[in-house]
Parts: C-alpha cells; sequence; structure tokens
C-alpha cells in the first residue's frame, strides 16, 4: 500500500482560486467554502501526522466510500468525475480522449468539453472544443479552471464526489458554456454553413401548392435552450392570415426529413424548427431538462435546441424523453423518415402520391386525423386510406367523434347540422383533389380518388 499523501502546500495551486480570487501560491480566504484555507491546511497536517506517526491514529468519524477524495492522477479517477459531470450538466456521454489523461464530454447535439488536471489532485482545466477552421476567423474560448480537491465541501447527505461533480459543473453552466455558444453561433454567422441548409429546406418545399395569400415561410428565431442559453435556430410555418396552420406543420416536417434534416414539432405549434442532425448518430436525442428560471421540466430536442413540451412532473418527462428516443431509434432503423404522419394509413406514407393528396388537404386549412392536441369531437380529421385489393385508389375519410367516418345520421343519431357540415367538408375535399391525372368520386360510400398512373415509392 502506498503511503498516505502529503497535505497540501500554497504553492500547489497555480490559478487563482474561482470562488475567493486568491492568487495562485496563496491559501484562500478564510470564509472560502471550495478553496484550501489555512485551516484546511492545519487539518491536513494533524491527520498526516497521525498517519505516518507511530502512536495509533486519533479516532475519526466514519467516513463513506463515497466521500473519499478522487485521486485524478489516474485516468479511472479522472472518468468517474468525468461522467458525474456530464450527468449533471445533461450531457450525451463522458469518454476518454486521445490522451488518456484526459477525458471528454459530449452533448447530443455535438458540443465538445475537454477535461485536463493540470495538476495533480487539485483542479481541473475545462475547454470548450472548437472545429478547426474557428482560429482562422479569430474566434477562441479562454478555458476555464475549476476547483476539483479537497473542495468544495459536501452539503448534507451528499458525498465528497457528487459535491464536486455538482460545483465543476455550476461553474462550466456559469462561466463557460454561455462563451462556447456565442463562439458557435459567431462561427456559423462567418462560415454561412446554413446557407447550404436552407437551400435544401427550399428545396424540399417547392412541391407544395401555391395558394393566394397562403404559403410556407421561412426565418431564423432565437430559442432559449435550458440553463438560460440562447441559440438562433431555423424554422419554417405555413403562413395563413389568421397565423401558422397548425394542419400543415407534420408534412412540412416530414419534408424536411426527407432532405436530411432533423425537425422539432413544438407540442400544439404551428412552427417547425430544423437543423443539421449531428454526425455521429446517438442514442439520446431527446432529454428531460429543468427549465430555466422554473420549477417544471422541459422536454428537449438536443439537435435543434428546442423546447418540445413541458411537464410538471420529473419522472413522468423522463418517460416521455425515453419513449421519443426509442421512436427515435425505431425510425433509423427502419430508414424512414416519419413512422406516423397524421391523415395517412401507415403503409400508405411513402406514397408520395398519396401525400400529395394530404398535403394539398391540410394546406387548404383541413385537419389531419391524429393530432393528439386537436380534440376530435369538436373538429373533423381526414384520414387518407387504400381499399383493400384495389391498388392505386385512395378512399378520403372524414373523422369526427363520436361518429367516426360514418356519416352523421346515417347509423346514430346526429344534429341536423353536423349531417350538414359533413356533406359540405366531403364536396371541399372532393373540390379539392380534383385535379388532372386524378378521377375523383364522391359517392354515398365515401370520396375515392383514382390515379391514372401510380408511381411507387416516395
Amino acid at each position: 500500500m502506498s503511503d498516505p499523501l502529503p497535505p497540501f502546500r500554497p504553492e500547489d495551486f497555480e490559478e487563482r482560486c474561482e470562488t475567493c480570487n486568491a492568487p495562485p501560491g496563496q491559501l484562500c480566504h478564510a470564509w472560502c467554502d471550495t478553496g484550501y484555507t489555512a485551516a484546511d491546511a492545519r487539518a491536513d497536517a494533524e491527520r498526516h501526522a497521525d498517519r505516518t506517526g507511530t502512536r495509533p491514529p486519533a479516532p475519526q468519524a466514519h467516513r463513506p466510500e463515497g466521500e473519499l477524495l478522487m485521486d485524478l492522477s489516474t485516468p479511472a479517477g479522472l472518468e468517474t468525475l468525468a461522467r458525474d459531470v456530464a450527468e449533471q450538466l445533461g450531457a450525451d456521454r463522458a469518454e476518454q480522449d486521445s490522451d488518456p489523461s484526459r477525458m471528454r464530454i459530449v452533448y447530443a447535439d455535438g458540443r465538445t468539453l475537454k477535461l485536463t488536471p493540470n495538476r495533480r489532485r487539485t483542479r481541473v482545466t475545462v475547454t470548450a472544443v472548437l472545429p478547426e477552421h474557428a482560429l482562422a476567423h479569430g474566434i477562441a474560448v479562454k478555458p476555464i479552471t475549476v476547483t476539483a480537491q479537497p473542495r468544495p465541501r459536501p452539503r448534507p447527505s451528499e458525498t465528497q464526489a457528487k459535491a464536486t461533480a455538482w460545483h465543476m459543473a455550476d461553474h462550466i453552466r456559469k462561466r463557460l458554456l454561455p462563451q462556447h455558444t456565442a463562439a458557435l453561433v459567431l462561427l456559423r454567422e462567418r462560415t454561412a454553413p446554413q446557407s447550404v441548409m436552407l437551400q435544401r429546406a427550399r428545396a424540399a418545399l417547392s412541391a407544395f401548392p401555391d395558394r393566394p395569400r397562403e404559403g410556407w415561410a421561412m426565418a431564423d428565431k432565437l430559442v432559449r435552450r435550458p440553463l438560460g442559453l440562447v441559440e438562433r435556430c431555423a424554422v419554417v410555418w405555413w403562413h395563413t392570415p389568421t397565423g401558422p396552420s397548425r394542419a400543415a406543420a407534420p408534412f412540412l416536417a416530414d419534408a424536411l426529413r426527407r432532405a436530411g434534416l432533423a425537425t422539432t414539432e413544438p407540442h400544439g405549434s404551428g412552427y417547425v424548427y430544423f437543423a443539421e442532425p449531428p454526425c455521429q448518430a446517438t442514442d439520446t436525442r431527446f432529454r428531460a431538462l429543468p427549465a430555466y428560471g422554473s420549477k417544471v421540466w422541459d422536454l428537449v430536442d438536443e439537435f435543434t435546441g428546442v423546447d418540445v413540451r413541458t411537464y410538471d412532473d420529473r419522472e413522468w418527462a423522463q418517460g416521455i424523453a425515453e419513449s421519443a428516443n426509442s421512436e427515435e431509434d425505431a425510425a433509423r432503423r427502419a430508414g424512414v423518415a416519419s413512422l406516423d404522419l397524421p391523415g395517412l394509413w401507415s403503409h400508405l406514407i411513402d406514397s408520395s402520391q398519396f401525400r400529395q393528396l394530404a398535403i394539398e388537404l391540410a394546406t387548404a386549412g383541413h385537419l389531419p386525423y391524429g393530432l393528439d392536441d386537436v380534440d376530435y369531437t369538436q373538429s373533423p380529421g381526414f384520414l387518407i386510406l387504400e381499399p383493400g385489393g384495389n391498388p392505386g385508389v385512395a378512399r378520403v375519410a372524414r373523422l369526427l367523434e363520436p361518429w367516426g367516418s360514418v356519416r352523421p345520421g346515417d347509423q346514430r343519431e346526429a344534429p341536423e347540422h353536423e349531417v350538414e357540415r359533413h356533406d359540405q367538408d366531403m364536396q371541399a375535399y372532393a373540390r379539392l383533389l380534383d385535379s388532372p391525372g386524378r378521377k375523383v368520386t364522391l359517392t354515398a360510400e365515401g370520396l375515392h380518388v383514382q390515379f391514372d398512373d401510380l408511381t411507387p415509392g416516395p
């Protein structure tokens, strides 16, 4: 067994204390709760004398194993700290750097921090990693140094390891992440990588119909990320005189995903945020994170930085995040842009002609059936199916609860105005979908659209 480590000395500390600002080579102020004070030095000296002297050591309070000081001189000690800090920050993972004496903390969107012990047992330097071409544009982020040993003091019922990780994560949030985010935003603006992305997005949306005073619109919006950070994100919506169309949003998102972009549809919104997906696939795209300045929890899409929905209960939010990540993984494995799409029967989603029918109805203001924020007892939704044994023919149903797709009053009693409303909607569907290359038939059995030439595939 190796000899006990000697007490710290003031000269062991080569940087100013991040809490009390004590200069390098000096002990911290007596009130400092994260640095190394004279009282700490005396206590360390007494413990060292007890452990190395001939007399038996004085009785000491029991110290749980988790409260032992971490040995940052070994890769295992730094790895443990990095994983705890990554968990506190809500990052995707902690991994070993190419230099085994360093660790990396990686977010799902690709942001990376590098942890380097700058002197054994004392402090860790945290560096925000920027792309190589950032230096050519004069963009850099100053690293920060945070005390890892022998402070900070743990709070009641908290281990020393957790206290150290919390302290380091807190300083990274306050002192490094805002500068890191600002540098990445500035780099994007100077290198204009979004111009290519926006060109792809415009090309993907060019097939949407033209309507008087309506159409898709695109812009940049400020997005407040967890921890109070603010970034810009590209956003698209279907513009109408009354505001963004909720009906068209799922189809805008689907078209962008087919162009290889990552999309976020905030719950109940007509806006669709989009961004380039990270180069390296991740299993943790969605996270439940504490909302900035509030006691609620946000379901955050790490690819765009946008809040999908807010929840009061942490466990419920984490369960929703796990479910969303499972769906994302299933779509990736299946190689499809959309596992489901409101208004379309599942096996028709990848047919461009059936999908075009849904787009034409949605951009005209008709709600698709299947939106989880719509009350279908009040608002009807369309659903496009393919009758069995009749390929190349689409059946367009109108669903309103409790009658479903059956015409109100045919099998169950219904107010006269609901019968009239059903007939008006079906006639509107027929007028919209009647175009060259299609034969539209509206009968008592429903609305059918037959394609002159059904093209397979997306």
